[in-house]
């Protein structure tokens, strides 16, 4: 059987309607699909979304074949042309086996899914050289310290999520702000995380770091093959919280992660299962109000959208409002 790419939308259309039997969907960053095909019939597939393997599916009667096998095989080598030699896979529980047999090596599973690695270095390696360069430019040994985390977005950063990093990082000798690398929000990461930066410029024991690829990413969790919102949030933060407990915790010597209370029912819910995994070691802190309104960035872009720029600046720190306002007025003349 020859191996096929899927280039043209009606391909990608009969690969999605393949996966849909097996409670599986065609995301819209796939940018590599491959097939195999039994009188004009798909019987196995697998996808890519840049680093990331997933999708992959074969059809009950041709299993056996090793032909799972030989589509991450494939998926692997494109891999590497691309010059993208460390790569994730997402996949049901049932797949497991055939890619540790490949080398992968497994991070964490929920009953449903699992987060396998392979290629160069991996999560351990990461957070390692995190934990380095915070030991260098602090001149200090974490495993000497009481040290505590927050992961935000800051989208962008407000006397709420302020009040929170002060808060906590006045119970600890040390405070590392995780800031989300996923450019998915407003404000892009680089600009959130100068915010961050600058906000906490203060704090001589708050650490500003990215969040890197294994925290609150999209390339991060497999949502994308769970039916239903409930299912697949619930999936994401037991995921992220599993990530989190057995590898951040330990390597980075965390005692404490700090969120925000919620009002969202589908982030009360994320702060339930993070709290249900990392039992004592999560504190969830009451959100800040400003005149009896709660503080969120969401207000502050909605102002900003509505040309309310100082209510916006007013739910704001100090020290950024003269970056933000200058960031506004860039995005304002890119839109007109």
């Amino acid at each position: 059987m020859i191996i096929k790419r899927a280039i043209l939308k009606k391909e990608k259309d009969k690969v999605a309607s393949f996966l849909n039997n097996f409670d599986l969907k065609y995301d819209k960053d796939i940018v590599e699909t491959l097939y195999l095909e039994d009188n004009d019939k798909i019987i196995a597939t697998i996808s890519r979304s840049d680093y990331i393997i997933k999708g992959l599916a074969v059809d009950e009667d041709y299993q056996g074949l090793n032909l799972a096998s030989k589509l991450v095989t494939e998926i692997i080598n494109s891999l590497a042309l691309d010059k993208k030699h460390y790569y994730q896979v997402f996949t049901k529980i049932n797949y497991i086996p055939i890619f540790s047999s490949m080398g992968f090596k497994e991070m964490v599973k929920t009953s449903k899914v699992a987060i396998l690695e392979g290629g160069n270095k991996g999560i351990n390696d990461e957070l390692l050289s995190v934990k380095k360069q915070i030991e260098f430019k602090f001149n200090l040994n974490l495993s000497d310290f009481d040290i505590a985390s927050i992961v935000v977005n800051c989208n962008p950063i407000t006397i709420g999520h302020l009040q929170l990093i002060e808060d906590a990082s006045s119970k600890h000798d040390y405070l590392i702000v995780f800031v989300v690398e996923e450019d998915e929000s407003y404000f892009t990461f680089k600009e959130r995380f100068a915010l961050v930066y600058l906000a906490v410029g203060h704090l001589t024991n708050t650490i500003v770091m990215p969040s890197t690829k294994y925290i609150v990413s999209n390339l991060t969790f497999p949502s994308y093959f769970l039916k239903t919102m409930d299912e697949k949030e619930e999936e994401h933060a037991l995921l992220d919280a599993l990530i989190f407990d057995k590898y951040f915790m330990p390597i980075l010597n965390l005692k404490k992660r700090y969120v925000g209370t919620e009002t969202d029912a589908i982030m009360i819910r994320y702060n339930n299962i993070l709290k249900n995994v990392l039992g004592e070691k999560l504190e969830i802190i009451p959100r800040f109000k400003h005149n009896n309104q709660i503080i969120s960035a969401s207000l502050v872009r909605k102002y900003i959208k509505e040309n309310k720029i100082n209510e916006a600046l007013e739910l704001v720190p100090n020290a950024t409002k003269m970056l933000l306002k200058a960031m506004i007025n860039e995005k304002y003349q890119l839109s007109h």
